[in-house]
């Protein structure tokens, strides 16, 4: 059976990492239920500090492909394709940001720059230094980007087994009109939860309880669990169902085409 995973990268000591896996029941995107206690359980970050150790965000790619290899097995599915909400690579010596995000910043849509490989080689001997120093790690240089590189790495993994799209789920949700209400708070999970499943029809009790239902599914705070899942819908989506904002297939954020898909009612 056909599947489709989503990702939304998250690297922090100890944190399981946040993933949502689908499959397709009468025209509907099904989550499966990672969060059972009998699935094989995702890999844990190892925190920011780990991030500038290359051979540690290797063997983390590493163990995250092991981990979808056992979904597949455990749920006798193949994975068909994966978005991941992470820049799949870093941004061009030449440019000033990624196409990409500009693309979002020219709809209003916020998010961190991505350093090019150069600045992150500087980035990275600044934490260094940092630490040699006696600096504490709550306060690492850069800690708003390092997690990048586990992107980078993530994809170059996972690419080598499975198609990626590179996804950013507030813009998912921007063109879904849902992204007033953040999702930290509890109504904007189920404002945005609400839009999603207008389009995968996932029958649950989302709009009442969509933190109940979204711990079900993903291993994780409900607000990772969403991402997740919206990830997972675009990766399950036909390439013409989705638009890009930047410039495939390098540096480009993929969205739903919205006036390509049709809405579901719920059973």
């Amino acid at each position: 059976m056909e599947a489709f995973a989503g990702i939304d990268l998250a690297f922090a000591k100890g944190k399981r990492l946040p993933v949502c896996l689908c499959i397709r029941e009468d025209g509907r995107l099904v989550p499966l239920p990672l969060a059972e206690h009998n699935v094989p359980p995702p890999p844990r970050g190892r925190g920011n500090v780990a991030s500038i150790d290359c051979s540690i965000i290797d063997e983390f790619a590493k163990e995250t492909a092991k981990y979808l290899h056992d979904l597949e097995s455990h749920f006798d599915v193949s994975i068909s394709r994966i978005a991941i909400d992470a820049p799949s690579s870093p941004r061009q010596e030449s440019l000033k940001r990624r196409d990409a995000e500009s693309a979002l910043n020219r709809q209003g849509i916020s998010c961190f720059t991505t350093p090019s490989a150069v600045e992150f080689e500087a980035k990275v001997a600044r934490v260094v230094d940092h630490l040699r120093n006696g600096g504490p790690e709550s306060t690492l240089p850069a800690a708003n980007q390092l997690w990048m590189r586990v992107g980078f790495a993530l994809f170059n993994r996972l690419m080598t087994k499975w198609e990626c799209l590179e996804v950013y789920p507030q813009a998912t949700a921007h063109v879904l009109g849902a992204a007033k209400l953040h999702k930290s708070k509890e109504d904007g999970i189920s404002a945005q939860m609400k839009a999603i499943v207008q389009y995968t029809g996932w029958d649950d009790p989302l709009v009442r309880t969509p933190r109940e239902a979204l711990k079900k599914v993903v291993c994780g705070p409900a607000h990772d669990g969403l991402d997740a899942y919206s990830s997972a819908w675009i990766a399950s989506l036909d390439p013409l169902e989705c638009q890009a904002f930047g410039t495939p297939p390098g540096d480009a954020i993929w969205v739903p085409m919205l006036r390509k898909l049709r809405t579901i009612d719920r059973l």
